[in-house]
């Protein structure tokens, strides 16, 4: 069995909390100052087997003791304070993984005066609800084997891939917020074909449908996406002249504009 301890109930506590006890092979402690987030997580789990299985408590210093993984899942400005709770607590063996956006590796060292077993700075796309999407993760410390165990442990609800500190910017404009522009871009479509006669939320859902479907096809097809492309694009077909639309309204400019204006300030 591994213990892990989360600090931090709110959304994505909560999501990865519920993530690791679909898994037969890990006891939890979720920890958060409010009962009622608590009260909480822990009604939505009632009277299922992953209730043998975890602890909840508002008591953080208490909830890492013993852990093998200790996961920070509390806002940026709130961080500082959490740590500086629950480091006399530590398991000196424990890895340490920080959700807070913003907090990078060389301030997680420095607010916890020590490496353990490896320090971890994550970014987790929110279609973790939904054991779907891209997270990434930065590390100093971590052995090979326990980057396995720790790809081994978020496999269930979302592809971690671990990068350079350097890229973590770039790839937290391209995923993280760029799941925000599929969004607009299915949206748009929707009124499209309410323009063209089908109700909204049925456009939503078959262009919703699509987006994934298409997706699915450049994760399992061995092809390139311009390869998908010509393989839908007919000569003197609909698709082209809607692409070629595309291009004249400044579709892939606006696109590339907006994850480039996701990192500056």
């Amino acid at each position: 069995m591994q213990r892990i301890a989360i600090i931090g109930a709110g959304n994505m506590g909560s999501t990865i909390a519920r993530g690791f006890l679909s898994q037969d092979n890990i006891l939890l402690t979720l920890a958060n100052r409010s009962v009622q987030r608590l009260q909480k997580f822990e009604n939505l789990i009632e009277n299922s087997a992953m209730s043998g299985r975890l602890i909840c408590t508002p008591d953080i210093a208490d909830s890492v003791k013993g852990a093998d993984i200790v996961i920070l899942a509390v806002k940026p400005w709130a961080i500082e304070d959490v740590i500086g709770k629950i480091k006399p607590c530590l398991n000196k063996n424990a890895i340490i993984i920080s959700v807070a956006a913003g907090i990078g590796l060389a301030q997680l060292e420095d607010m916890l005066g020590g490496k353990y077993s490896g320090i971890v700075y994550m970014i987790p796309n929110t279609a973790i609800q939904v054991n779907r999407g891209m997270s990434f993760a930065a590390e100093t410390g971590l052995s090979a084997k326990n980057h396995e165990t720790l790809a081994a442990l978020f496999e269930p609800m979302t592809r971690l891939e671990f990068i350079d500190e350097s890229k973590m910017g770039a790839v937290t404009a391209l995923c993280s917020c760029g799941i925000a522009y599929v969004y607009k871009f299915i949206a748009a479509a929707a009124q499209a074909g309410v323009e063209l006669g089908l109700p909204y939320n049925d456009a939503v859902d078959y262009f919703t449908a699509t987006v994934a479907g298409a997706a699915a096809m450049i994760e399992h097809e061995d092809l390139t996406v311009q390869e998908h492309i010509n393989a839908v694009t007919t000569p003197g077909g609909m698709t082209i002249r809607g692409i070629n639309a595309l291009e004249r309204n400044g579709f892939p400019a606006a696109v590339i504009e907006s994850i480039k204006q996701s990192l500056k300030k």
